[in-house]
């Protein structure tokens, strides 16, 4: 989680100097979006949002594919 916080302060901060920049503007939404993906899954996979949470995550979605 924490690199997507990062990638948002930077997006943010090239935006400041460039608004229209679209690589940015791209960027930016697509990391909004992943990240709230993440703590959207898991959630739905009973694990607390936190920075380790790609760990957990990662945990959680191969004993559920185990488990099929």
């Amino acid at each position: 989680m924490k690199k997507y916080m990062e990638a948002i302060i930077d997006l943010s901060k090239l935006l400041d100097i460039e608004p229209n920049n679209k690589f940015a503007l791209r960027y930016l939404e697509e990391t909004f979006l992943t990240k709230k993906a993440i703590i959207d899954l898991a959630k739905l996979l009973g694990i607390e949002p936190s920075d380790d949470i790609d760990e957990s995550l990662k945990r959680k979605l191969i004993d559920a594919f185990n488990m099929q």
